[in-house]
């Protein structure tokens, strides 16, 4: 079994964001966990960015954690999904600035004992 994180980023469409805030927690999150392999999510609100750094000012972060045989293709459900019955999508969201990253663990957790 591998584990890795998809860990996405996003801004609302302005003045919409409590709509988007829903749509996450309502229907998107409760949408990827029905993917086989995708076992938990939690969304973040972005409250501190870099400051000088090119990257649009996001202010949403949803961390998807998978565990699958195939993270490729628990992966590759996502794009088979978005913008049908099964995962419908928000135009609360800029997609102008949506990124999301895949990462899987480099060493073991680190605890504080």
């Amino acid at each position: 079994m591998q584990a890795c994180k998809l860990v996405a980023f996003s801004t609302p469409v302005p003045g919409r964001e409590l709509e988007l805030e829903t749509w996450y927690d309502t229907q998107h999150i409760p949408d990827c966990l029905k993917l086989d392999g995708f076992v938990a999510a939690q969304r973040y609100r972005i409250d501190q960015q870099p400051k000088g750094v090119d990257v649009p000012a996001w202010r949403v972060m949803v961390v998807y954690d998978i565990e699958s045989e195939d993270i490729d293709a628990a992966l590759a459900q996502i794009p088979k999904a978005v913008h049908t019955p099964a995962m419908p999508m928000t135009d609360a969201l800029d997609m102008s600035t949506a990124l999301r990253v895949v990462a899987t663990a480099a060493s073991s957790r680190f605890v504080k004992c």
